[in-house]
């Protein structure tokens, strides 16, 4: 929904536009956010959060597994 806003911002709409083409249901406090992490989202590939640098280490098996 973020890349939406994002779209409808770079149309030209104003921000109480977007209010009322959302019905009330996106604030003005939620525009703000979506420009605010408007670096983020990347249109067609799903939001895999705001870690995403961060990687997990591969478990090390101690311990042979039983066969």
């Amino acid at each position: 929904m973020v890349w939406i806003v994002l779209e409808q911002l770079a149309r030209g709409l104003t921000w109480q536009e977007i209010v009322r083409e959302w019905d009330g249901r996106v604030s003005e406090e939620a525009i703000g956010e979506a420009i605010a992490i408007a670096d983020l989202v990347v249109k067609h590939e799903p939001f895999r959060g705001f870690n995403v640098s961060a990687r997990r280490k591969p478990a090390r098996r101690t311990t042979a597994i039983a066969a």
